[in-house]
């Protein structure tokens, strides 16, 4: 397999940074971490659209896998049935709707290639799924699952008991291929290892990507300025947000009182929607230095000053409505409440299906106009794929797996993406285009996809929906001990044994 050797010089300078950790360690609190995805509406599948050169390049690239006949033997993936994506997994028939149908095509592709069978193995939570691993990699299981596949941030208290092998070692996986995410190289290798990886058949990868919506018939009301054209000039930030939020509201219902009945500049939900900027204003939790050495700079003065603008604008301006409840923003916004709500692409299925006006996506805002480009994150529901610890048919698995995130790529992701959300759900080529910018600006942060609500991933969203504006130094502080204690034994996971 390929990769990219990431040398573990960069330890001492980390372990010197958590060598005063502190010896108890308190868990985050769940409730309130994650943003669940809504169910998902039906995809009627639209007219056959003309096949791009993009579509013919995705069909054309090769996986280079060997020839292999797996004697009917089945394929088997665990994963959690509280999100809708584990419906794309094990796929009986064709019904007419699209995803479906490209998921069908996919599972047949492959299991005719290497004479297999794709069977989902369904656990009624993420919670459930995770007790069913660790029965089972405790048990000396070797052929309960083959594949592990669910909830990244529950998905890394498997990871960290140790209970999953080093994709590296799992023959016939190639990161470097485009069915893989850049990030399982750049930010989950470590050391030569990574234990979670993101694939392109897991399809909340794509899914759960953070982004904003405007209503663009209430955008052409208020003579908003085209808001495609601010994200294109770098202008679309923190502040440029205020001065719309500063500028539109209204007591719609006429009552006196700011409350849902009324027309707000933005809408949000307090959870995952406002963690997301974090990482929208340049702060990732753990980066690599010039020379790759792996760097948990999570505190540092930008993040005070990302702290205070976010609160400000989402405390501070009574054209910003936000509530607790998940999907709450979505939903002023598809009421007609709202210019702008915070959402997933994936919204675009769900809650904004029966919106009737129309309406754009653009990026989650920058920091400022200084900041070189937009990112974003992927909610924490979006599925991690892993491999237990107790496998031994590598060849089996390794074979299967690269060639269901090949042919996902071909065949689903053009489906979901191209079509069902760029054709379908997007009124013109600029929409799409913006769809694509927010995929290309995810980024997969270790301090993320392995904090399991033990590390700092949370502590933005704690302290932005608190009324009461607090230091977030002073905050830091008095948890920073047990946040680094805990990094220090993800950074023990890649480098036990060296």
């Amino acid at each position: 397999m390929k990769h990219r050797r990431i040398l573990s010089g960069f330890l001492a300078t980390l372990f010197v940074l958590l060598s005063a950790a502190a010896c108890s360690e308190s868990p985050q609190n769940a409730d309130g971490s994650q943003d669940s995805p809504q169910a998902s509406a039906d995809l009627t599948e639209p007219a056959p659209a003309a096949e791009t050169e993009e579509e013919n390049s995705r069909l054309a690239e090769k996986d280079n896998l060997p020839e292999a006949d797996f004697g009917g033997r089945v394929f088997t993936v665990i994963s959690s049935t509280d999100s809708s994506a584990h419906k794309y997994i094990e796929v009986e028939e064709l019904t007419g709707e699209g995803v479906n149908d490209a998921a069908y095509a996919r599972n047949t592709t492959v299991e005719d290639r290497f004479n297999t069978k794709i069977a989902l193995l369904p656990t009624a939570s993420y919670t459930d799924c995770s007790s069913t691993i660790t029965k089972s990699v405790t048990a000396g299981d070797s052929d309960t699952f083959d594949l592990v596949q669910y909830h990244v941030v529950e998905n890394s208290g498997v990871a960290m008991k140790g209970f999953y092998l080093n994709w590296y070692e799992v023959p016939n996986i190639d990161f470097t291929r485009s069915w893989w995410s850049h990030s399982n190289i750049d930010d989950l290798t470590i050391n030569g290892r990574c234990f979670l990886a993101m694939g392109d058949f897991a399809i909340s990868t794509i899914g759960g990507t953070y982004c904003m919506y405007y209503d663009k018939q209430e955008a052409q009301n208020y003579k908003i300025e085209d808001l495609y054209q601010v994200v294109k000039e770098g202008r679309l930030t923190l502040d440029f947000l205020k001065t719309l939020a500063g500028q539109i509201y209204t007591d719609k219902n006429g009552d006196g009182i700011r409350d849902e009945g009324d027309y707000y500049a933005l809408a949000s939900n307090q959870r995952s929607n406002f963690n997301t900027y974090l990482w929208a204003c340049d702060n990732q939790i753990f980066t690599r230095d010039d020379t790759g050495e792996l760097q948990y700079n999570y505190y540092s003065e930008h993040l005070v000053d990302v702290y205070d603008s976010c609160w400000d604008l989402l405390n501070n301006y009574e054209g910003v409505w936000t509530g607790m409840d998940h999907g709450s923003g979505l939903q002023i916004f598809t009421n007609y409440g709202a210019l702008l709500c915070n959402g997933t692409l994936d919204s675009t299925t769900s809650a904004l299906a029966d919106f009737e006006h129309d309406y754009g996506v653009i990026p989650y805002p920058k920091f400022d106009e200084a900041q070189a480009e937009y990112k974003t994150m992927v909610d924490g529901y979006h599925e991690a794929m892993a491999v237990a610890k107790t496998a031994v048919e590598l060849d089996f698995i390794g074979i299967v797996t690269e060639a269901l995130c090949a042919e996902s790529y071909k065949q689903v992701m053009p489906a979901f993406f191209d079509v069902c959300l760029k054709q379908r759900y997007a009124s013109s080529k600029e929409d799409a285009e913006m769809m694509d910018l927010c995929v290309a600006s995810r980024v997969f942060d270790l301090g993320y996809v392995y904090d399991n609500w033990k590390g700092v991933s949370f502590y933005f969203e704690e302290l932005l929906r608190n009324p009461q504006h607090q230091d977030i130094t002073s905050y830091y502080a008095k948890k920073k001990k047990v946040a680094e204690k805990y990094y220090a034994k993800v950074v023990e996971l890649f480098t036990n044994g060296d």
